[in-house]
């Protein structure tokens, strides 16, 4: 999977919505130990990514965090992510969340 979004890839067009789908695929890269994010060559990435195929959890990443990113970070249509502050929101109240039952 690419580091850009898809409007990226296909259009060239960059701004707070296209670096949540980049940090997303960090996030990912940060869980999966440094793994390389493929899913497939830059000719037929857009049409995977349009049909909603998206990098799997990493084992070491929580499903609800997991989620944040697979449903605020990487939806196909920008109109579609959150903004930062909702997504460091989220991510604070599941480091709570983990951080009372520790």
């Amino acid at each position: 999977m690419s580091r850009c979004a898809p409007e990226a890839l296909t259009e060239r067009k960059f701004d707070e919505k296209s670096d949540v789908w980049s940090f997303g695929v960090t996030m990912w890269e940060i869980f999966s130990y440094g793994e390389t994010p493929k899913l497939g060559e830059i000719g037929e990435l857009v049409v995977k990514l349009h049909e909603g195929k998206r990098l799997q959890r990493p084992a070491a990443c929580p499903l609800d965090v997991y989620n944040i990113f697979f449903y605020g970070c990487w939806e196909y249509k920008k109109e579609e992510r959150r903004r930062f502050a909702e997504i460091r929101d989220l991510l604070k109240a599941e480091m709570d969340k983990h951080s009372m039952h520790a």
